[in-house]
């Protein structure tokens, strides 16, 4: 039987596909989204979410709670977010000491001379200088190298120790400058008798007597004046020179009756060796007191990070 236009036409409406609904669409544009986000995030990583803004008190408290937990690298960036983000701050110069010391404390010395070496330069009469120059002293005294190398950042600690002391006695920090200070006079001292022994050993007398002179004069008290008095007067005597040779040889005798070196100084001047006053402690050995040296050092290291909190 032939079927009618109408049935014709419902036919065809049966046949064609219904629209999804409206809320449908929505939820799958959602989801493509969603899964692209993901694909997104697989391939290049989570995007950054931005940072709520905080004060640069809020950067500096954070800062000092990190320091105390010995995370100095997190405070680090803590205080470069304040310098960067608040260039005029009442606290800026806090935050520029505070830097400089989170680097001296995760031992990076070269970035901590230089932080110590701008803030300086920057905030010459600031009221913490005193820790300035006292850290940066620290940073060139750890620096330094055995006697027996390059003592340019020796030099260089003495240098900022004795800036603190004589220009402020007052500071807390001058105490341990003082000892400091003791500790690079004795390596100088120590360095320039090797280079003089080195000469003499080799016959360069002149150049020994140089030395000796030097670290008697620069560096007297620092624990070689007997060795060095008698170098020098044995390298004047080799040099044809005994007048200039006996007053050091003298002088051996009577300051340092008890040192090795004073036996020797008598058979020259052809006297008797009449010693006293106590016996002079035999020193430690160059390694013994190499190794001494550095665990003090991370002793006294340890100690500091211990102690350490930040100043508003």
């Amino acid at each position: 039987m032939p079927m009618s236009r109408r049935d014709t036409e419902f036919g065809r409406d049966t046949a064609r596909p219904r629209a999804l609904p409206g809320g449908v669409w929505v939820l799958l544009a959602l989801l493509s989204l969603l899964s692209g986000c993901g694909i997104y995030e697989s391939l290049y990583g989570r995007p950054p979410q931005r940072e709520t803004a905080r004060t640069d008190q809020d950067l500096l408290r954070s800062a000092e709670a990190q320091m105390q937990r010995r995370r100095y690298e997190e405070a680090y960036k803590d205080l470069q977010r304040l310098m960067n983000q608040y260039p005029e701050s009442d606290l800026l110069a806090t935050a520029r000491l505070a830097a400089a010391r989170s680097l001296y404390l995760q031992r990076k010395y070269d970035e901590a001379r230089a932080d110590y070496l701008r803030f300086l330069e920057l905030y010459p009469q600031n009221e913490h200088s005193d820790e300035a120059h006292y850290y940066l002293g620290m940073v060139y005294f750890r620096l330094a190298d055995t006697p027996d190398r390059d003592q340019t950042f020796t030099r260089k600690a003495l240098e900022e120790f004795d800036l603190l002391i004589t220009q402020m006695p007052d500071s807390q920090y001058t105490p341990d400058a003082r000892e400091r200070r003791a500790q690079a006079r004795r390596k100088l001292a120590e360095k320039e008798l090797y280079v003089g022994t080195f000469y003499f050993d080799r016959g360069n007398y002149a150049a020994a007597a140089a030395r000796f002179t030097n670290l008697l004069r620069q560096y007297g008290g620092a624990g070689f004046d007997d060795a060095a008095l008698y170098y020098l007067g044995e390298s004047l005597w080799r040099l044809e020179q005994r007048d200039e040779a006996r007053p050091a040889f003298q002088r051996l005798i009577q300051d340092h009756s008890q040192s090795e070196w004073a036996l020797p100084a008598a058979q020259r001047l052809g006297v008797t060796l009449v010693r006293t006053g106590p016996p002079k402690p035999k020193g430690p050995g160059f390694f013994t007191r190499m190794w001494q040296g550095l665990s003090d050092a991370w002793d006294e290291l340890l100690e500091t990070v211990k102690d350490y909190k930040l100043s508003f």
